[in-house]
């Protein structure tokens, strides 16, 4: 690991992988908890149960340190480290809860480490370890990191290497040094034994031990090479640690007896053969741990508000390295509100709370990025999709196990954040990981659904609404939302009659306009334009072209004998529009009465059975949105003779049974009138009617427009409609197989 750190163009020194990344990273992994809880963790988790906890703990490190990694080597990592990463990668909103959560997390952190450095103090110079004197050394040590912080950022690296000296010979100690006279009499138990503290206890115990890795990746802004140092000091620093915490428990468990583990936390300095190096090791541990907590804390912060989620004050920096000094200053704030609680076990299930959740979006950035193989994302370290998802599952799982009740707060604390800074629509640079996430599943649903056949049990409307401007003629849009709001896929394709090239100027404004007025009725309904100059054969064209395999509309829904279209041209355009076998919904929408009180809706069935099946599902959609609930249906049926009315009255009872659709029948015997003044005579004050759509003659020398405007001419708005033959109505109302 190359260490050469030349000066940077401004004349500040910037730090290589071993000083920047591996040192303040392995400094904190070896820090408080390895010499002063894991013997207790020993103690109660026994040699096996630990080594499980130790492996479990790095499956977490080890998948969030490659996911790091990924991210750093894909794009310069700025001041920031994690935030930096997961703000760009998922958004400013989500990056900047994150953010804040690591901010306080590094914060107590210093805590920690402070509060484990007072204890072996007062321990080791037989000072009463009191909770008073554990405020009064703690607060005293915490001034001193402080300053030394303030003062300059690389003379606190540059102890590090006097640090890193002193754990390894203490170390050396331990493992060199003789076994408890009794250890034999209470043995170390290979698992948890009856009266041990419980496993989410013991983990939530040592797993702030592991978190130290990402101490060089808050550095970032700081190194010569991020891409370069971050995944290797990184990953070579958790390697390190699990090492040695693989192995210190064993050795434990040799030397010692399970009593003495569980209750003596100064063990280290019985077993040593140099006590001095251990009392060492754990007193410049414990500081240096400190040291990358409280130089990382403020970077996080300076990075927060240089994207303006913390007030702006936080980003100025000082010196030629920008150091945050305003940031040190409330970090030490922080650091001694936890000193003063001044309980080590309190802090820590809090910290890993804290870590564990940026830890699991970190991985889960990189996993949707990997996964959805983003052009954008090309890091020259990749780490597999499934690694990352394991590394997030098992960071989110491992909060719910330790803790539900902290879990669930600092869930809400976060999402709190989070819809915060969504509402002042806060952005970064061009994100385009979620887009990338949804382009993925949508492209691999697509070749899902295009693989199988449709099933009519989940037959869903796929469709496409054609229409005028809809500021101007909103009906058609009305009907739209009202029938299938969050029920399918909807497009309103508004049709513009012209040329395009004298219409395309104005595209993107109207486009803007037709969104604001859609967005009102039916917020899920996507928009597009459609400039044709024969508005029949631009909607032909379009009912053919819109859609994708396996999401092919299924459903055209428009106005009846569309304005600016002649009669003929719009009979042709059914005939069309019937040969595409789609369901055919035309809106005839009486422009004086509109929809009524909407309370009403009568279904007029003519015998095709495809039709009254559709109808009635129609009907139960507009039932169900707020604008028409309480609606009363009929369906409706012109009968010959008594006889045939009864036996037609046990048909329909039995289809709206079958349906479960709530629906009463009416039965009409035929007079002298037409179908048409009988229609009228029955639905001329309903507010909405459902009839079935009859296609125009072969011939064509029938008037089709004229002849259905005076079938229609008694009622008020009417929606024809006309099944598709692959309208599965059977299985999707009846429930047949």
């Amino acid at each position: 690991m190359n260490d050469q750190a030349p000066a940077a163009g401004n004349g500040a020194e910037k730090f290589g992988t071993f000083k920047g990344v591996f040192t303040p990273s392995i400094l904190t992994i070896l820090g408080v908890i390895m010499y002063l809880r894991f013997g207790w963790v020993v103690g109660n988790a026994g040699i096996v149960g630990t080594i499980l906890i130790v492996l479990f703990a790095h499956v977490v490190s080890f998948a969030t340190g490659m996911s790091i990694s990924s991210i750093a080597t894909n794009r310069t990592t700025r001041t920031g480290g994690d935030y930096y990463m997961i703000s760009r990668s998922l958004g400013l909103p989500m990056g900047g809860a994150i953010g804040i959560a690591l901010f306080f997390a590094l914060a107590f952190s210093t805590s920690l480490y402070l509060i484990g450095f007072t204890e072996s103090f007062l321990e080791f110079f037989g000072i009463g370890n009191t909770i008073g004197m554990r405020r009064l050394v703690g607060t005293g040590a915490n001034i001193i990191v402080a300053v030394i912080s303030y003062i300059s950022t690389s003379l606190a690296l540059r102890i590090q290497y006097f640090v890193l000296l002193a754990i390894a010979l203490s170390l050396v100690s331990l493992f060199t040094g003789t076994p408890l006279p009794d250890a034999g009499a209470s043995a170390v138990p290979l698992w948890f034994s009856a009266n041990s503290a419980g496993f989410e206890t013991v983990f939530a115990v040592f797993f702030p031990a592991v978190t130290g890795f990402t101490a060089g990746v808050a550095m970032s802004g700081d190194l010569k090479d991020p891409r370069r140092s971050i995944p290797l000091g990184t990953l070579i620093a958790i390697a390190v640690g699990m090492i040695i915490y693989l192995t210190v428990p064993i050795y434990l468990g040799a030397v010692a007896d399970g009593a003495t583990l569980r209750n003596d936390q100064m063990i280290w300095l019985k077993l040593a053969r140099f006590p001095v190096l251990v009392i060492a090791g754990m007193f410049a541990a414990t500081l240096s741990s400190a040291f990358g907590s409280i130089l990382g804390a403020p970077r996080y912060l300076q990075a927060l508000a240089i994207d303006g989620v913390v007030p702006r004050i936080f980003a100025k920096g000082h010196g030629p390295l920008n150091e945050p000094r305003i940031g040190l200053a409330l970090t030490f704030l922080i650091a001694e509100a936890g000193i003063l609680i001044g309980e080590l076990n309190l802090i820590a299930p809090l910290i890993t709370m804290f870590f564990l959740s940026s830890y699991g979006f970190a991985c889960l950035a990189c996993g949707i990025q990997t996964w959805s193989r983003i052009p954008s994302f090309r890091p020259t370290f990749r780490t597999p999709a499934w690694v990352s998802f394991v590394g997030a599952v098992t960071c989110f799982g491992i909060m719910f196990k330790i803790d539900t009740l902290a879990m669930l707060a600092a869930t809400v604390a976060m999402v709190t954040i989070f819809v915060l800074l969504q509402r002042r629509q806060m952005q970064t640079q061009p994100i385009d990981t979620w887009r990338g996430f949804f382009t993925a599943a949508v492209h691999r649903g697509i070749l899902y659904l295009d693989s199988r056949p449709p099933d009519g049990k989940n037959w869903r409307p796929n469709v496409i609404v054609f229409g005028d401007d809809p500021g101007k003629r909103r009906a058609i849009a009305d009907m739209a939302g009202w029938l299938f709001h969050w029920r399918g896929v909807t497009t309103y394709c508004h049709v513009i009659p012209g040329l395009l090239k004298e219409e395309a100027p104005r595209l993107r404004d109207r486009e803007t306009q037709t969104r604001e007025v859609i967005e009102q009725v039916a917020p899920e309904t996507m928009v597009r334009l459609l400039v044709t100059e024969e508005p029949e054969r631009g909607i032909l064209d379009a009912s053919q072209a819109l859609g994708f395999p396996g999401m092919t509309p299924n459903t055209v829904l428009m106005e009846w004998a569309c304005p600016r279209m002649e009669h003929a041209p719009f009979t042709e355009l059914v005939r069309g529009l019937l040969a595409l076998d789609h369901n055919l919904l035309f809106l005839r929408h009486h422009p004086d009465r509109s929809f009524g009180m909407r309370k009403t809706i009568d279904i007029w069935w003519g015998g095709r059975e495809r039709n009254v099946e559709l109808m009635l599902l129609l009907a139960h959609f507009l039932t169900s949105s707020d604008h028409w609930s309480g609606a009363q249906i009929r369906l409706c049926v012109l009968v010959d003779s008594e006889s045939a009315a009864r036996k037609s009255e046990e048909r329909l009872g039995a289809i709206i049974a079958a349906a479960r659709i709530e629906a009463t029948p009416h039965l009409i015997i035929r007079d002298d009138r037409s179908t048409g003044e009988q229609l009228g005579a029955v639905s001329e004050r309903t507010d909405l009617v459902l009839a079935g759509l009859g296609g125009p003659s072969e011939e064509g020398t029938d008037d089709y427009v004229a002849r259905m405007d005076a079938l229609l001419s008694g009622v008020g708005s009417v929606l024809l409609v006309r099944a598709s033959s692959q309208f599965d109505y059977r299985r999707l109302l009846l429930d047949e197989e």
